[in-house]
């Protein structure tokens, strides 16, 4: 009897404590170097943004180098897409600040059976996390 390993998408949260090098990156560095982890696209374009308004060019270019070399880049489909406003608009129910970057990245990983790594408050009473706090 074999076990399927639980594969992992890393937000831009997890993201930015392991480069950081927190006690929350430090469980994000163990996942690296152990479990298959994705990480979604919209994730990749708002570490971008962090890092260029932060004037962190140079420091941006080696991360994203090891991002996509340490991760599998989950692209943004037509189907998550479609799915991503009712998915926010439910979630606004509960969490009254999520965004559509969360919602997308969400069911980024719902439509990809991935359990999602994050410590974004807003994540926190979510199903399938691994929530860092």
């Amino acid at each position: 009897m074999t076990s399927e390993s639980t594969e992992y998408l890393l937000d831009t949260y997890v993201w930015v404590e392991y480069f950081i090098g927190s006690t929350e990156g430090e469980i994000v560095k163990n996942l690296i170097e152990s479990e298959r982890v994705h990480t979604s696209i919209i994730s990749v374009a708002e570490l971008s943004d962090k890092y260029f308004r932060e004037g962190l060019i140079d420091e941006w270019e080696d991360r994203y180098k090891f991002i996509i070399s340490k991760s599998n880049i989950i692209q943004l489909t037509m189907e998550i897409a479609k799915n991503a406003g009712p998915r926010k608009w439910k979630l606004r129910k509960t969490i009254e600040k999520i965004g559509l970057a969360d919602a997308i990245i969400i069911e980024t990983a719902f439509q990809n059976k991935l359990k999602i790594v994050s410590g974004d408050p807003h994540f926190e009473s979510l199903d399938n996390m691994l929530f860092l706090k």
